[in-house]
């Protein structure tokens, strides 16, 4: 998975994987009363707030947050809990990797182009099912570059799947508080014909972007690696993949670049 990023032209991240919820949500202009920024959706974390986070940053995104960016911005017009960003839990995402770069925080401040990506598990407080489990791998990745489109973000993605075999993607539209416009990613099931979504994507609104400092465009996106192999080998049921049921020398033995 990861020499074919490379081999795209990224260069790999990293990153903690229990972080403020500053880089986890609030870079992301996802509101503080958001669902996902509950405790059925995040392991907050026992542990004392992180000490160290930039005040200027912190600033702008709290301007964001409060009345949005440029003159036709608009805010969530709600307070803004400076305690709350501070807070530490497990990366429901990896894209805190992602903020932390591209706020120039992880290795300095970055001049387009670049090309970013990394495969790190996250962590979910969600129900397990056949397509869900609370920890999983995620592929996260971005371009930052000037005038970038759709047609760009899904030229990346057929590139990026052809490499494992699959050649149909399905792009379908919806909403990110975080980025405009954007899609999620579906692919058919060999087996069951059934779309599953493998992944989310889009632009970076400004929102986003402009309080981390960055002035060009930025497509993101967040792959799910598990269901990935699900369409590649037929497997019904993610926990086959990644979990105690998941038969390991089958895993070792299974090639996974087609």
């Amino acid at each position: 998975m990861k020499d074919v990023l490379v081999g795209m032209g990224f260069s790999e991240m990293d990153g903690p994987h229990a972080d403020a919820d500053f880089w986890i949500h609030d870079c992301l202009f996802m509101p503080q009363d958001h669902p996902a920024r509950t405790h059925w959706d995040r392991f907050e974390l026992d542990v004392d707030p992180i000490q160290d986070l930039p005040a200027d940053l912190a600033d702008r995104v709290e301007s964001a947050h409060r009345e949005g960016w440029g003159d036709d911005g608009d805010g969530y017009d709600s307070p803004w809990d400076r305690d709350f960003a501070e807070a530490i839990a497990l990366r429901g995402h990896t894209t805190s990797l992602s903020m932390r770069h591209l706020s120039g925080q992880a290795r300095g401040e970055l001049e387009p182009p670049q090309r970013w990506f990394s495969v790190e598990k996250v962590y979910r407080n969600d129900t397990l099912d056949p397509t869900h489990l609370l920890e999983f791998f995620q592929i996260e990745g971005w371009v930052m570059a000037e005038n970038l489109s759709v047609r760009d973000l899904m030229g990346t993605f057929e590139e990026f799947y052809r490499q494992f075999g699959i050649t149909d993607i399905e792009f379908k539209p919806h909403y990110n508080p975080y980025t405009e416009p954007s899609f999620e990613l579906f692919g058919e099931h060999p087996e069951t014909g059934e779309l599953i979504e493998i992944g989310n994507s889009g632009l970076f609104r400004d929102e986003v972007l402009r309080p981390l400092g960055v002035d060009c465009d930025v497509m993101a996106w967040g792959l799910a690696l598990e269901r990935l192999l699900m369409l590649m080998y037929g497997f019904d049921d993610i926990r086959d993949v990644h979990g105690t049921l998941c038969d390991l020398e089958l895993l070792r033995e299974t090639e996974v670049v087609r």
